[in-house]
């Protein structure tokens, strides 16, 4: 069931990287990301509502959880993050070949590796380090780099993949006391907040058809957020997340029906090193978690 999940989080995923291709072509990537995640937020309210009643009378408390956290700083923080790493993930579907920003999305859990003994205090092994330093290399690959350089359109999914693996660890650190509930709609609402000033200066009036693939994008970005979490709450992490590359599949083939895009070679070999650096680091991971034998954090990778 788990990996079910996950494959409609890869469907799901593939409709909203077709649809933000698709509406790039008449409205600026900052509308279209404030508009999907305003949407999203009215769609998720409900739904946050019946969850904070349901962990309510869990509780044997009457009437919903208050929403207002004391981490609030946390929150906005992880908001602001997830709105930069959202606006740089438009924006590389709209201008990219859709398979070549994809395979460099799946960068992410490299930076999470990168960055969790800075951020986290914690502690990573060789074999880690050396799964992640071959992911990187899959990314030079990707990247193509000449003696003129690298084209900086292909670094702002790079960017993007940062900036959302450092939300993903302060995420990590808020889901230690916030439910999951709290963290959604607080990052939901600080995102529409946040890219509402530069939707403003670009807006354009959307049309009918416009409207009406902006509400289809939204339904597919909130069930893939919707699939993922119930992927990864029902099936062991490090077997669901052999499926999630499964996404480089669905949009290539979409890209190459819809758009006639070809992903060339240096995107393909590119896609499969990092995407068996970053399972072995997830499968490495799951490992380590079920050594009962030696506290967290000591165990030698």
């Amino acid at each position: 069931m788990g990996a079910l999940w996950i494959l409609g989080s890869c469907v799901a995923a593939t409709g909203m990287s077709v649809g933000v291709k698709d509406l790039a072509g008449g409205l600026d990537t900052f509308q279209i990301t404030f508009v999907r995640c305003a949407a999203g937020l009215i769609l998720i309210l409900p739904m946050v509502f019946v969850r904070r009643l349901r962990e309510a009378k869990e509780r044997g408390e009457e009437g919903p959880l208050p929403i207002v956290s004391p981490r609030w700083r946390l929150h906005l923080l992880r908001g602001v993050l997830a709105a930069i790493a959202i606006n740089c993930g438009y924006y590389s579907l709209a201008h990219l070949p859709l398979a070549t920003a994809t395979v460099l999305f799946f960068t992410a859990p490299l930076f999470v590796t990168l960055l969790a003994p800075l951020l986290l205090g914690e502690r990573v092994g060789w074999r880690r380090w050396a799964a992640t330093a071959v992911g990187f290399a899959g990314t030079v690959i990707v990247l193509r780099p000449s003696a003129q350089g690298v084209d900086p359109l292909l670094l702002v999914p790079i960017v993007s993949s940062l900036v959302f693996a450092i939300a993903l660890i302060v995420g990590k650190k808020l889901s230690a006391t916030e439910a999951p509930s709290t963290m959604l709609l607080y990052t939901t609402l600080v995102v529409a907040v946040a890219t509402l000033p530069p939707a403003v200066l670009v807006w354009t009036a959307p049309s009918f058809s416009d409207w009406i693939f902006l509400g289809i994008l939204t339904l597919f970005a909130t069930a893939r957020t919707y699939c993922d979490i119930r992927g990864y709450g029902t099936g062991e992490a490090s077997f669901v997340a052999n499926f999630q590359y499964l996404r480089i599949v669905f949009v290539s083939a979409a890209a190459y029906f819809i758009f006639a895009e070809i992903p060339d070679s240096g995107a393909i070999l590119g896609a499969c090193v990092i995407g068996f650096s970053s399972l072995y680091i997830a499968q490495r991971e799951a490992r380590l978690k079920r050594v009962p034998s030696r506290p967290a954090g000591t165990v030698p990778d």
